[in-house]
C-alpha cells in the first residue's frame, strides 16, 4: 500500500467514499439474499459468498484507513492484516466455487479475481500498478453489488420468498391474523389490520385482546353487531358486512390461533331481501285468506253496489228529464210519463250494457232533445275497464249537473299522458257550500278507486271534476 502515499488527499477521500458505497450496497445485497426462502445448499453457498465479499470490502476499507492514518501522522506504515486478507480471500474463493458449482453459472468465479487483489502477493507482484488494480476491484464490486441487488429484488417480488408470501397474503380480500395463545401476533395482513382499526379505532397490538374485544367490546360509531343465521357478523359504516371466526392451528407442540374475516355482504343483502319478500308474501297471504273468508259477502256487496248504481243512473236520467221539462214551464207529455213508468222495470232487468262509446252517444242523444248540450273532446281510453268507468261517470256527471246545477252545457275533455285523464265542466250553478259525497259522487269515487285512480272536485271558479287513472295501475 506504499504507492497510495503518493496520491493527493482528494483521491484518497474519493476512494474511501467508493469503498463506503460498496459496503452499503453489499450489505443490502446480503439482506436481500437472506430474505429469500431457503432452496438448498446452492442458495446457502451464494449467501455465504455475499458475506465473504462484504468481509473483503471491510478489509479494503481497513487498508485505506491505514494509509489515511499514516498520512495524518507523517510516517509510512507497511501493509498489515496479511493473515486476515489471506483468510478472506480463501473463504471467498471456496464459497464462490461452491456457488458456481451449485448454480451451474460462471459469474461467481469472477468474485475470486476481485478478491485476489486483496492478497499481499498481488500487491508485491504488481508494485507501482497496484493502486490501479485496487481501484478496478472496487469498481467491479460496486457494479456487482448494484447488479445483484436488482436481481435479488426481482426474485423477492416474482418468486416465492418471505416477502412474496407476505405480499400475496396482503392482497387477499379475506382478513388473516395469526397469533400465539399469549396474544403475540405472528402475521397480520392489511385487510385484517384495516378491519381492526375500523372496529376498535386503534391498530392491532395483541391478537388475544382483539378476539375478546370482538366478543363483548364497545365498537366504534357506525359499527354494529348483527346476527346472520347462527353466527355473529359486523356491519361497518360503508355497509359492508364481515364474519370473523377463530380457528386453532396446531404447530408442533404449540397451538396458534387464526382469525379469519370473510366478506358476507352479498349473503347479508340476499337474506335481508328474502326476509322483506317473505314479509310481503305473508301480508299478501293474510289479505288473501281474509278475502277468501269474506268472498261471499264481498260478492254480495259488489252486486248490491252495481244494482244500486244502475237504479241510480236510470232514475236519475228520467227524473232529470222531468225536472227539466217542469222547469221550462212545459206540460209533461202523458205519453212520455207512461213510457217512463212502463219501461223502467224492463230497463232495470236488462243486463246488456252498451259499449262505452255507445253510452256517450246515447247520453248526447237523450239530453239533446232537452236543449242540454253534451260535448266530448278527445277519445276514450284504450283500456276497456277505464273506458267503461269513464262512460259510467260521464252519465252520472250529466245527471247531477242538470238536476242540481240546472246546467245547459256539459263538457268532457279526454286525454292521456302518463295517465288516462278526463275533465268534466258545466255551466250550471256552483254549489253554495261544501260538497257532500252521497250515492252519486260516492259511486264515482268508488269506481275510479277500484282502478287505482284518483278523483278531485273543484268548485271555484266553476264546478269541475278531474279524473286520472295510471296506465299501469293494478286494479283493486
Amino acid at each position: 500500500m506504499a504507492e497510495f502515499y503518493r496520491f493527493p488527499q482528494w483521491i484518497l477521500t474519493a476512494l474511501v467514499m467508493i469503498v463506503a458505497l460498496c459496503i452499503v450496497l453489499q450489505t443490502l445485497t446480503v439482506s436481500y439474499s437472506f430474505r429469500r426462502l431457503p432452496a438448498g445448499w446452492a442458495y446457502r453457498a451464494e449467501n455465504g459468498m455475499e458475506c465473504a465479499v462484504l468481509a473483503v470490502l471491510f478489509l479494503f476499507a481497513a487498508l485505506l484507513a491505514q494509509v489515511q492514518y499514516g498520512l495524518y501522522g507523517d510516517f509510512l506504515i507497511p501493509s498489515a492484516y496479511c493473515l486476515a486478507r489471506q483468510a478472506a480471500f480463501l473463504l471467498c474463493a471456496v464459497l464462490s466455487a461452491a456457488a458456481a458449482a451449485g448454480t451451474e453459472l460462471i459469474w461467481p468465479f469472477f468474485v475470486i479475481g476481485g478478491a485476489a487483489v486483496l492478497l499481499p502477493l498481488t500487491e508485491a507482484i504488481t508494485g507501482a500498478a497496484y493502486p490501479f488494480f485496487f481501484l478496478a476491484a472496487l469498481l467491479y464490486f460496486l457494479l456487482r453489488s448494484i447488479h445483484i441487488c436488482l436481481i435479488r429484488r426481482r426474485e423477492l417480488y416474482t418468486c416465492i420468498s418471505s416477502i412474496s408470501v407476505k405480499e400475496a397474503i396482503d392482497t387477499l380480500h379475506t382478513g388473516l391474523l395469526f397469533f400465539r395463545r399469549s396474544g403475540d401476533i405472528l402475521l397480520c395482513n392489511r385487510r385484517m389490520d384495516a378491519l381492526a382499526r375500523q372496529l376498535t379505532g386503534q391498530p392491532l397490538r395483541s391478537g388475544l385482546e382483539f378476539q375478546r374485544y370482538l366478543e363483548n367490546g364497545e365498537l366504534q360509531d357506525g359499527c354494529i353487531r348483527e346476527a346472520l343465521g347462527d353466527q355473529q357478523v359486523f356491519r361497518l359504516p360503508d355497509a359492508s358486512v364481515w364474519s370473523i371466526a377463530a380457528h386453532a392451528i396446531p404447530m408442533g407442540r404449540r397451538t396458534c390461533v387464526l382469525l379469519t374475516a370473510d366478506d358476507v355482504t352479498e349473503r347479508w343483502d340476499a337474506v335481508t331481501l328474502l326476509a322483506r319478500q317473505n314479509e310481503a308474501l305473508e301480508q299478501r297471504g293474510r289479505e288473501l285468506r281474509h278475502t277468501i273468508e269474506h268472498l261471499q259477502a264481498i260478492c254480495e256487496a259488489e252486486e248490491i253496489a252495481r244494482s244500486k248504481g244502475r237504479v241510480h243512473d236510470l232514475l236519475g236520467q228520467r227524473i232529470s228529464l222531468l225536472l227539466r221539462t217542469l222547469r221550462d214551464g212545459q206540460q209533461p207529455d202523458e205519453t212520455l210519463l207512461t213510457d217512463f213508468a212502463r219501461s223502467l222495470p224492463s230497463a232495470l232487468r236488462e243486463d246488456d250494457t252498451p259499449s262505452p262509446a255507445r253510452r256517450l252517444a246515447l247520453l248526447r242523444e237523450t239530453f239533446q232533445g232537452l236543449d242540454v248540450l253534451v260535448e266530448v273532446r278527445g277519445a276514450l281510453p284504450e283500456d276497456e275497464a277505464v273506458a267503461g268507468a269513464f262512460a259510467e261517470i260521464a252519465v252520472e256527471c250529466v245527471t247531477n249537473a242538470v238536476r242540481h246545477g240546472y246546467a245547459t252545457r256539459v263538457q268532457f275533455h279526454l286525454f292521456h299522458n302518463d295517465c288516462w285523464r278526463m275533465t268534466v265542466t258545466d255551466n250550471g250553478i256552483p254549489p253554495a257550500g261544501p260538497i257532500r259525497e252521497g250515492g252519486g259522487i260516492g259511486g264515482m269515487r268508488r269506481r275510479i278507486t277500484q282502478l287505482g285512480g284518483n278523483m278531485e272536485l273543484y268548485t271555484v271558479p266553476r264546478f269541475r271534476i278531474e279524473l286520472s287513472v295510471p296506465k299501469e295501475a293494478e286494479q283493486i
